[in-house]
């Protein structure tokens, strides 16, 4: 949706009353909007208000990834189906048509037709059909956690875009606070122009500088517009959503998204238990391979009568009937599953250290985000502290700009900044800790506990929730 941009200048209390009092009313909405860390977010976005939690079951519920995801894992339910099946006797029926250039013995006729059923049961072979029902049910270990990964990827983006709307939104805010507050400065160097206390270089420095806050009002509310759109995508809006001042103590967080990263522990993430799942069908795969190489015994049976008369020859039964025992075994193959054999084991050998690179990746990511976690926790006490002395030092300018004149307008261009510089540091601080918790918790596995997310599944054992 489109957005108007409108800057507000305040107007003088009095037009003609004295520089102090002027400045003292222009200067009163920069103070508004203080302490930095609640600033009320720009009001240039619009639509559906959500908090994280809302915005990112959205997300999961909708997002076709998952979905795509959910649809594997039913397939591969449906795989140990097939696969087991080999366990149970393989029933087959057909009709049968014979034609020959002579009559075919012991049938009095050159036409032959016969219908047949026939019955085969594998009695042992080798775990052929053991080593494919262990495949299948990797299948649904790896479709298992191919569910949880696209959840976990889903929420995360949908988390992190949350957070980076929200970002924006307030850093919206803090540049109108700081358009207002360098725009009062320019007010008040054209009434001092106008009255000929100071220089046409004064007004025109201020006003490059209230130039330099509108743009980065814009800057900052395209941004919003960006990661509003962006949301919008992710949670399968129809309209744009908003993430305003819902639950202003709490930030529209989950309350335990604060302490993530110091609670957090390495824990087995869905990218791990893929791998694992990945390493169980290269096991399974293997054992097929060596189950190959050995014979199979199976009990065969089968029945058949001719459908007309000279189908049916004299003197021998209506149905002809037999039983048979039957011992297979490759004998040679040109090598084919001594290569498979080769092959399996090196799958093993890359699923082994795949095993391994997911855990060693979710371990480093985790310690690089608790790490920077715990920077940004120490510093936010001195960002504070830095807020509230410049938030002095630009009052004391101010007094010494008007009374004394020992200061200069630049002094109090640059003291404003500074303040509102400062305010942007310690709002981008506090939701680059967010978005370092939301990591911290998909790092260690806790990404669809902690947002209550569905993913459809059920233990191994009992199979696929349907």
């Amino acid at each position: 949706m489109d957005m108007l941009i409108k800057s507000k200048f305040p107007v003088p209390c009095i037009r003609h009353a004295s520089a102090v009092v002027a400045l003292a009313c222009a200067m009163g909405g920069a103070h508004a909007a203080e302490p930095a860390s609640q600033a009320t977010p720009s009001r240039a976005v619009s639509g559906q208000t959500m908090d994280m939690r809302a915005a990112v079951q959205a997300a999961v519920a909708w997002h076709p990834a998952v979905r795509t995801a959910q649809g594997q894992l039913l397939g591969a339910d449906e795989g140990v189906a097939s696969a087991r099946a080999g366990y149970y006797p393989q029933v087959k029926g057909g009709v049968g048509a014979q034609v020959n250039n002579r009559d075919v013995y012991p049938y009095t006729s050159r036409r032959v037709y016969d219908a047949s059923v026939s019955v085969s049961q594998m009695l042992y072979d080798f775990g052929k059909v053991d080593s494919a029902v262990k495949q299948a049910e990797a299948s649904i270990e790896v479709a298992q956690a191919q569910v949880y990964l696209s959840t976990d990827d889903v929420a995360r983006e949908a988390a992190q875009a949350w957070v980076e709307l929200r970002r924006q939104q307030s850093m919206a805010a803090i540049a109108q606070d700081q358009l207002k507050g360098v725009g009062a400065l320019a007010e008040l160097a054209r009434e001092r122009q106008a009255k000929g206390a100071s220089t046409r270089s004064d007004f025109m420095q201020a006003q490059s500088r209230m130039d330099g806050a509108r743009g980065q009002v814009i800057n900052y509310e395209a941004q919003a517009r960006r990661w509003q759109a962006r949301l919008m995508a992710l949670t399968g809006l129809q309209t744009p959503p908003t993430v305003g001042e819902a639950n202003a103590e709490k930030g529209g967080v989950p309350d335990a998204l604060p302490q993530a990263c110091a609670a957090a522990q390495v824990q087995p993430t869905a990218a791990v238990r893929r791998a694992h799942g990945q390493r169980a069908q290269a096991q399974a795969e293997l054992k097929a391979a060596d189950a190959q190489l050995m014979p199979t015994l199976s009990v065969d049976g089968s029945a058949s009568r001719g459908l007309n008369a000279a189908s049916r020859p004299a003197g021998y039964p209506d149905v002809d009937m037999r039983v048979m025992f039957n011992v297979s075994a490759p004998l040679f193959e040109g090598g084919r599953n001594q290569a498979r054999q080769r092959a399996a084991g090196h799958a093993l050998e890359a699923a082994d250290a795949a095993v391994a690179n997911a855990e060693f990746q979710a371990r480093q990511s985790l310690r690089d985000a608790q790490d920077q976690s715990l920077g940004l926790l120490e510093r936010q006490p001195v960002v504070d502290q830095r807020i509230a002395s410049i938030r002095i030092t630009r009052d004391l300018y101010r007094e010494q700009y008007l009374q004394l004149g020992t200061r200069s307008l630049l002094d109090l261009l640059n003291a404003e900044q500074e303040y509102h510089g400062a305010r942007f540091e310690q709002v981008d601080s506090a939701h680059d800790l967010q978005r370092l918790a939301v990591e911290c918790w998909y790092q260690s596995g806790r990404l669809a506990d902690e947002f209550a997310l569905d993913t459809r599944l059920r233990d191994r054992g009992q199979g696929v929730m349907r």
